[in-house]
């Protein structure tokens, strides 16, 4: 299971960094949209891209949060938990990947609110330039969904006399911010989900750690003992070879004085 688990995993890590792109690539379309002098087929050109966009955010991140649950279910399945290493990686791996399928549904919803906000401004000022004596709240009441497009046609249509077409702009982007809201919810749904796993799993993981670290102590502490034995030995060699050293000279030197004798005493007899 370790080798299919660690496969997957690389493949979980490169699908997490093509959600990334997915969002750089919704925020280059929305910097276009809201920096670009835009006819309507173009505006809508960029809409519809925005939609391709989200879609497969949404179908990618997903899908990998299945193979999350999955992966916990196969995980929790393997017995003598405690003491099995592979159970133990693999859980730091599901962590790992949990909180970056995380960060990255993060980022799509920061992304979201931005472009959700920029176009609820874009309708302030359509409402207003259809009917400028409107008030915020009456503006805000329009956004939110509760008035219905008939109170909304009635709205533009006591205004200007070209207000019939700023009307079907509003209606186009009051229908979007809907959608955009409806996205943000999705999110933060899974961002909900995402984050109780991780809590779940924060536990665990962290026992982990702390035993990781209890080896790694125990270890460094056998590691001291045995530097410090190693130590004593080479000292001790070292005083050894200094004695020895010693006994073999005053070996030497009582070898010499008996020699030194020896001639002497000869010396003297043969005179």
């Amino acid at each position: 299971m370790m080798r299919e688990f660690l496969v997957s995993s690389k493949k979980f890590f490169e699908d997490v960094k093509t959600l990334d792109s997915y969002t750089k690539s919704f925020e280059h379309l929305n910097s276009r949209l809201n920096n670009s002098i835009l006819n309507e087929k173009d505006e809508k050109s960029i809409h519809n891209q925005i939609e391709v966009v989200n879609k497969r955010f949404k179908s990618l991140s997903y899908s990998l949060n299945e193979k999350i649950n999955v992966s916990t279910d196969q995980i929790e399945q393997m017995e003598n938990k405690n003491d099995n290493f592979e159970y133990k990686t693999l859980k730091i791996h599901l962590h790992a990947q949990t909180k970056a399928l995380t960060a990255a549904v993060n980022k799509y919803r920061d992304a979201q609110f931005k472009h959700k906000a920029e176009e609820e401004e874009k309708f302030k000022l359509q409402y207003i330039i259809a009917k400028p004596g409107a008030d915020e709240d009456e503006i805000n009441e329009s956004i939110s969904g509760d008035q219905s497009d008939a109170k909304l046609a009635s709205a533009f249509a006591l205004g200007s006399n070209s207000a019939q077409g700023i009307l079907e702009e509003a209606e186009k982007r009051k229908t979007n911010i809907k959608k955009i809201g409806e996205m943000i919810q999705e999110l933060i749904e899974m961002m909900r989900i995402l984050n109780e796993a991780i809590s779940k799993q924060t536990d665990v993981v962290d026992k982990i750690a702390e035993n990781l670290i209890t080896a790694e102590e125990n270890t460094a502490a056998a590691n001291v003992d045995l530097t410090q034995a190693l130590d004593y030995q080479i000292r001790a060699t070292r005083i050894k070879r200094i004695i020895g050293t010693c006994v073999v000279v005053v070996v030497i030197i009582a070898i010499l004085y008996v020699i030194l004798k020896l001639n002497i005493f000869g010396t003297k007899r043969n005179e």
